[in-house]
């Protein structure tokens, strides 16, 4: 019998970075004749169906894994029946910008304002394919009041109400197909935390109470577990889900904690405070839980402050080699990175401007997405390097992206272990890297598969790009062992096996 290994993170997403993609590819080969993967979420999105299709479509999510959302599991769980007639008719309804003849309408693209004599009512949204979104409705004073949430089939998923004193939320409730409310959640409108959850059943009239959404979501990690006939695992690796995890009970489960990111504040190093949202998942290691880090120097760094147990493993993250034959761009570099601070983008086009100096057409090309794209974007209009640096947009194509650049750049102020650093080393491109914890000096040999450059250094990090977009022979000499490297350190098969054996020896623990 297949034993379930649940794998946690707050939200699945397409454009999403790098420990969605990790759970995914791992994911895959664990879909087996052993394993049998699941991915539980906690957010609250009303399209994880289609999100679920679209990485499937993609070839990211394997045809036998899926993703479960917390919402969606009690929805379909505690829906009787299809979408009544009454739904099917206030929905047709909801969706027409001309209702009925009694309101006068602005309409101006996906929204529209509704007055009745004068009297602002109602707001309408629409998304780019014309389907209603929400209803907004207002009160004579022209305070929000609620807001009706539609899931694409055509029933209402959930509706907001509003305090009338500041317009702040205080309580949600969340609906199946068939209209019954499953679930209310009390908000404290002036703090903005949730006072309590409420569970309903269509099969009984006891409502099950939770203190908070913690309480809850360890509720249903209990639940999901106690229906396996076989102990299951469950992986946590959204630090945002480990105080779930933590909380679930011992008997039902195995659990394995993971680190995808540096667990330290700045400066990120050995002594420095430990990151907030990874508290928990370090206090719990010296209780005997199995922790996963991504490189020996964390694992070191943890040994150092909190003893070796011998439960703190590591597992680096893998790749497939890219044997594309594409010809490089001789004067293309590339950045794979969010848009956000602590990527440090800003210091690589600082940097960029000192290589188009003594390389005038040489390029830079970041992909990716987030907040400061339009900080960014001024940056480049300031350094007038709007002909040589360019911001590109999420991609689902990494290697695809670095294979026709001669050299990626990374300038993080932190990682665990950067999957765009192996990633370019897969495609034959050297990576220029800031000296960081972790990752680069454990995979980057100077002048045999790259260059690291002390951490911060603008003027080492342009010198290198100078010298590598002058020196092709240079990049194909340290591709050539980028590559090599990635296929004997970094391969899915070795990432399989030390899994394999890690979940196959996991420690008896004492049930507390």
């Amino acid at each position: 019998m297949k034993k379930k290994l649940f794998m946690t993170v707050w939200d699945m997403a397409v454009e999403k970075g790098g420990i969605n993609k990790v759970m995914l590819r791992r994911s895959s080969l664990f879909s087996n004749e052993q394993f049998e993967s699941e991915l539980l979420t906690f957010d609250y999105k009303p399209n994880y169906g289609e999100i679920e299709k679209e990485l499937r479509q993609t070839g990211q999510l394997a045809a036998n894994c899926k993703i479960t959302n917390v919402y969606d599991y009690y929805r379909d769980k505690l829906s009787q029946s299809e979408m009544t007639s009454q739904q099917k008719a206030y929905y047709e309804k909801a969706s027409k910008l001309y209702e009925n003849d009694d309101y006068w309408v602005e309409a101006e693209d996906n929204y529209a304002r509704y007055f009745l004599n004068g009297m602002y009512i109602k707001y309408k949204k629409w998304n780019d394919d014309r389907v209603i979104e929400f209803i907004d409705y207002f009160t004579d004073n022209r305070i929000r009041i609620r807001r009706e949430e539609f899931h694409k089939d055509g029933y209402i998923n959930r509706e907001t109400f509003y305090h009338s004193s500041n317009n702040k939320k205080n309580q949600e409730r969340y609906y199946t197909k068939d209209g019954f409310c499953y679930l209310n959640i009390w908000y404290n409108h002036i703090k903005g935390n949730q006072q309590r959850l409420f569970l309903f059943s269509p099969h009984y009239q006891k409502a099950q109470s939770f203190a908070n959404r913690i309480e809850f979501h360890t509720a249903w990690l209990n639940e999901i577990c106690n229906l396996e006939p076989v102990k299951p695992i469950v992986i946590c690796d959204g630090a945002g889900t480990a105080s779930r995890v933590i909380g679930m009970d011992d008997s039902l489960v195995e659990k394995v904690y993971m680190m995808h990111s540096n667990h330290f504040e700045a400066p990120y190093t050995l002594g420095s405070k430990y990151k907030e949202n990874l508290n928990e998942i370090i206090e719990v290691i010296p209780k005997g839980y199995t922790t996963v880090v991504l490189t020996k120097a964390q694992q070191l760094d943890l040994h150092k402050e909190i003893g070796n147990r011998g439960n703190i493993h590591v597992i680096p993250n893998f790749v497939e080699v890219n044997d594309k034959e594409v010809e490089k761009d001789p004067l293309l570099v590339t950045m794979i990175a969010r848009y956000s601070p602590e990527k440090r983008i800003d210091e690589a086009i600082h940097s960029f401007a000192k290589v188009v100096q003594n390389v005038p057409k040489a390029k830079l090309e970041v992909y990716g997405a987030g907040a400061e794209k339009e900080k960014l974007e001024e940056l480049i209009k300031e350094l007038k390097l709007t002909n040589n640096v360019f911001l590109k947009g999420y991609t689902n194509h990494v290697q695809d992206i670095v294979t026709k650049a001669s050299v990626s750049l990374i300038t993080s102020s932190d990682e665990g272990m950067s999957i765009a650093l192996i990633e370019s080393l897969a495609s034959r491109t050297p990576v220029i890297s800031y000296d960081i914890n972790y990752g680069p000096s454990e995979i980057i040999e100077n002048g045999v598969n790259g260059y690291v450059v002390p951490n911060g250094d603008k003027e080492q990090l342009a010198e290198k790009i100078i010298h590598l977009l002058n020196h092709p022979e240079e990049v194909a000499t340290l591709g050539a062992a980028g590559q090599k490297l990635v296929a004997t350190e970094y391969t899915p098969e070795g990432y399989y096996e030390k899994w394999h054996d890690l979940l196959h020896n996991l420690p008896e623990l004492e049930v507390y």
